[in-house]
């Protein structure tokens, strides 16, 4: 049995394709994914995302216990956030996730959904075997989260919420119906956006109808997955895994080698001989999860993501390639069922996300 949102009925209403995405029975689509990715790009979306996992984590070792098991420096202010890699002791990545300070004590863990269960695993076996006195809650199954996305997403959620003063990768309290909600403000999709937590999952499905009859167009996996991919964003289990180290992954910027952190002598002592790049097709043709790379008819990478982008106008994806290869500019080709496409090493994002300042980075 697939699990399901508590906003399965409302997708089921509006016309929802479903596809079952890491155990979870999920819209794929409502008309169609570029219609729905142009929406995004252009006015407003809004997404279902209370399949992703969301773990609370406090007490008083809470930030050390942390500062171990994260890739990145999360000893930040209050309300702040931070993109991290969760490393195994081979220095595999075991997720990427995002922390956010809630209180001195209290942080918000926002884990990918195929990872949940191996991630509360993970960090229950650390906290055992390191002694630290940290208790970790898993809401996910307790809440809804819903994503708005897009040029317009700020005046659509206030209209709902209120005024929301909150900076990029920021957290804050707001109220919907008086209610408290959480509220940060990232973008997997590379547009300004906001991500909305309702510990009451009947306000969560009120405030999702609401956005709905505002004008925000709901929006399923197919292009969430296009809109990632255009801004330059890692699907974990697809563009990296526990095989694969932040160095290989071009992840570094996320990795604070100022502290120690588990993972990290191995990180050091491992040499990379593949680095994950951006690659472009020169025609409308489309690079393939899961096909060879070549030079010179010789395979010499593999494609981990790729899709036809309605916003640049041509295929796009990433793949990982010897080091000597990885240089933007790069002529290559995709082997697509023995259908050779022509591509170039391109810089990521794909789409330019700079007036909203979406590329992250340590900060």
């Amino acid at each position: 049995m697939h699990l399901r949102t508590p906003l399965y009925e409302d997708h089921a209403s509006l016309g929802a394709t479903f596809t079952i995405f890491n155990g979870w029975e999920m819209p794929l689509k409502y008309t169609s994914s570029i219609e729905e990715t142009l929406s995004v790009r252009n006015d407003v979306g809004v997404f279902d995302v209370s399949h992703m996992g969301r773990l609370f984590i406090s007490g008083k070792d809470s930030l050390r216990f942390l500062q171990l098991v994260c890739t990145n420096d999360v000893d930040v202010e209050i309300g702040r956030g931070r993109y991290t890699l969760i490393l195994n002791d081979r220095a595999g990545i075991m997720d990427d996730d995002t922390v956010f300070r809630l209180s001195d004590d209290r942080f918000l863990m926002v884990v990918n959904a195929g990872s949940r269960d191996k991630i509360l695993s993970w960090l229950n076996r650390v906290k055992e075997e390191r002694g630290f006195d940290v208790e970790i809650e898993d809401e996910t199954m307790k809440t809804v989260m819903v994503a708005v996305q897009g040029p317009r997403s700020r005046e659509i959620t206030e209209d709902l919420l209120g005024k929301l003063d909150i900076k990029r990768y920021r957290m804050a309290e707001s109220s919907f119906n008086g209610l408290p909600v959480l509220v940060s403000r990232s973008g997997y999709t590379g547009e300004d956006g906001y991500e909305v937590i309702f510990r009451d999952v009947k306000k969560g499905i009120l405030f999702f109808r609401e956005i709905v009859k505002r004008g925000a167009k709901p929006c399923g996996l197919g292009a969430r997955d296009i809109l990632r991919l255009e801004a330059g964003m890692c699907l974990y289990g697809q563009d990296m895994d526990e095989s694969t180290t932040p160095k290989e992954a071009a992840l570094e910027a996320v990795v604070s080698y100022e502290k120690e952190f588990i993972g990290k002598e191995a990180l050091l002592n491992r040499v990379p001989d593949k680095i994950r790049v951006g690659i472009k097709s020169t025609s409308r043709r489309s690079p393939r999860h899961g096909a060879k790379v070549i030079k010179n008819g010789e395979a010499v990478g593999y494609v981990t993501s790729g899709t036809y982008s309605p916003t640049v106008n041509s295929g796009i994806g990433m793949a990982y390639l010897r080091p000597d290869l990885s240089s933007v500019g790069t002529a290559l080709q995709v082997d697509v069922k023995g259908d050779l496409i022509d591509v170039v090493v391109s810089e990521m994002p794909f789409y330019d996300t700079s007036k909203y300042g979406w590329r992250r980075t340590k900060s």
